[in-house]
């Protein structure tokens, strides 16, 4: 993707983006996701649960789109991409993380046993390939 800065000023002021998934008819299925990444050319990532529709759709489709509000009144920065599942000690790693930014009142408490529900975890990376900006609908 080639670069731009503001592309990538939208992209670090995001917490919210929209992520878009296609089922098995070739629908889409579109959600808001909390945007955790930092830079919008290398990998994206999203933690969630194994036993979503999100993750149902990558498994039958790896291709997604993320769309990213713009400071251009009434447009999206849509970028398209391949989605994989990490491997289950990339989650465990990160999940405290994650975990922690969304309740970072809880750090001086918090503790999650290795290997506690691990399996019901999951975390999408997405490998962006391609970025326009898109009126929206």
């Amino acid at each position: 993707m080639q670069r731009d800065k503001a592309f990538e000023e939208d992209f670090s002021k995001a917490k919210m983006v929209y992520l878009i998934t296609y089922d098995e008819s070739g629908e889409e299925n579109s959600r808001p996701m909390t945007n955790y990444s930092e830079d919008p050319y290398r990998e994206i990532w999203f933690p969630t649960e194994n036993e979503t529709q999100k993750i149902k759709d990558i498994k039958n489709n790896r291709s997604v789109k993320v769309l990213v509000p713009s400071r251009k009144k009434g447009y999206y920065h849509q970028i398209e991409g391949t989605a994989e599942l990490e491997d289950q000690d990339v989650v465990e790693q990160k999940w405290e993380w994650w975990y922690l930014s969304w309740r970072p009142t809880q750090r001086r408490w918090f503790w999650f046993p290795p290997g506690l529900d691990t399996d019901k975890r999951a975390i999408i990376k997405i490998k962006p390939e391609k970025r326009t900006l898109v009126k929206r609908r």
